[in-house]
């Protein structure tokens, strides 16, 4: 049983955590959780049995059962199938932080995570009960492309932080792949818990935008009321650098104020939806955007996603948050690239017609070929 080896480069940093809050280290456990998370909610979706150990609904069941994900990420009483081992980092700079501030807001500070490349390794420690190597590396490498082409890896993605390029990740199909053990497909229906993430509730999207060379920081300052240290945004927009392919437009924080604002102004005289889809201290958030990250000469994309319930609030549906969501972004259209024609949240950003890529299921479509269309990753191109 080989060792699967897998290079990843960030597009932003990336954020493992540590014991006092900072990004000392690569933590693996973070990247597992991670990892696992996304397991979960592909398991949810494809009709497979998924417990949440969060929740203290966790494995082993009554009857001494595992559920679907456990079987690989392993639980009380089962070891874990593979072990990670992440690259050797450690934050000498742990310390610093970029400080952005609104007028009416405290401000957002961005502690530093790994800018660069490592290798991620998954070392064989046992197979579940059916399955093969290649059954094992297959949904490892699956759940990792899904992360790299529509979300980020690690903690505080909602923060901006996580995206990734990994090499040698390009599944053309899905045949003979399944999340799951084959024996276990009598316990398919059981447990299906509706108020935990699964992938035909998530949307996902990508937005393109052009900032002439040398204009980032002073498109940030623009938005911003003020940004402190110098130094420390220099480090994101890599200035002493003269390849510009690792630069990091530290957006996240602004993108959420104005949508935060959206949010406010739609529901939270009725419903207070705000702290429940955009976050607040001790609850997560349910949008989750990315710092941008250049893909061509002046041209930035960023992403911006998430999953949310079917119901959210009472008479605020999934469905009508997406169609307002869609709304602020200019969304006109599905699977492609498309001027956004001045959305209020380009307004409010000072951006001129960016071009936005949109997914989520549609009503006549199963899961499965939902993700096989994400997997596809056709906004991965460039927009005609």
């Amino acid at each position: 049983m080989q060792t699967l080896t897998i290079r990843l480069r960030t597009r932003t940093p990336l954020w493992t955590g540590g014991l006092d809050g900072s990004m000392d280290r690569i933590h693996e456990t973070g990247l597992l959780g991670s990892l696992r998370w996304w397991y979960e909610a592909i398991v949810r979706g494809l009709g497979g049995w998924a417990c949440d150990p969060t929740e203290g609904d966790r494995c082993p069941d009554r009857q001494g059962r595992y559920c679907d994900v456990c079987t690989v990420f392993g639980a009380t009483g089962l070891q874990r199938a593979f072990r990670l081992e992440g690259p050797v980092w450690w934050n000498k700079e742990r310390s610093k932080k970029l400080v952005l501030k609104m007028r009416d807001h405290r401000g957002w500070h961005l502690g530093r995570g790994l800018l660069g490349e490592g290798t991620l390794q998954f070392v064989p420690l046992r197979l579940p009960k059916g399955w093969s190597r290649e059954n094992l590396w297959k949904t490892l490498s699956l759940t990792l492309y899904l992360i790299e082409c529509w979300s980020g890896l690690g903690a505080h993605t909602q923060q901006g932080y996580g995206v990734l390029e990994v090499d040698g990740l390009l599944p053309s199909d899905l045949d003979g792949w399944e999340p799951w053990p084959q024996q276990r497909s009598t316990l398919r229906s059981i447990q299906r818990l509706p108020d935990r993430p699964s992938l035909d509730g998530f949307f996902f999207a990508k937005v393109r935008f052009t900032i002439e060379s040398h204009e980032p920081k002073k498109w940030l300052h623009k938005c911003v009321h003020n940004i402190s240290p110098t130094d420390e945004l220099n480090w994101y927009l890599q200035q002493s650098n003269a390849s510009q392919q690792r630069s990091v437009l530290p957006l996240a924080p602004v993108v959420r104020y104005h949508l935060r604002h959206m949010v406010r102004s739609k529901w939270d005289g009725k419903y207070h939806l705000r702290h429940r889809l955009m976050g607040e201290l001790g609850q997560k958030s349910l949008i989750h955007v990315s710092h941008a990250y250049p893909v061509k000469e002046n041209k930035w994309e960023f992403r911006i996603w998430g999953w949310m319930p079917e119901s959210l609030s009472k008479g605020v549906s999934r469905a009508d948050v997406l169609t307002e969501l869609k709304s602020w972004l200019g969304v006109s259209q599905h699977h492609q690239w498309h001027p956004t024609q001045n959305a209020q949240l380009w307004i409010d950003l000072h951006l001129t017609n960016p071009e936005i890529c949109w997914y989520e299921i549609k009503s006549d479509e199963s899961t499965e070929t939902y993700l096989q269309e994400l997997l596809k990753c056709d906004c991965k191109k460039s927009p005609s």
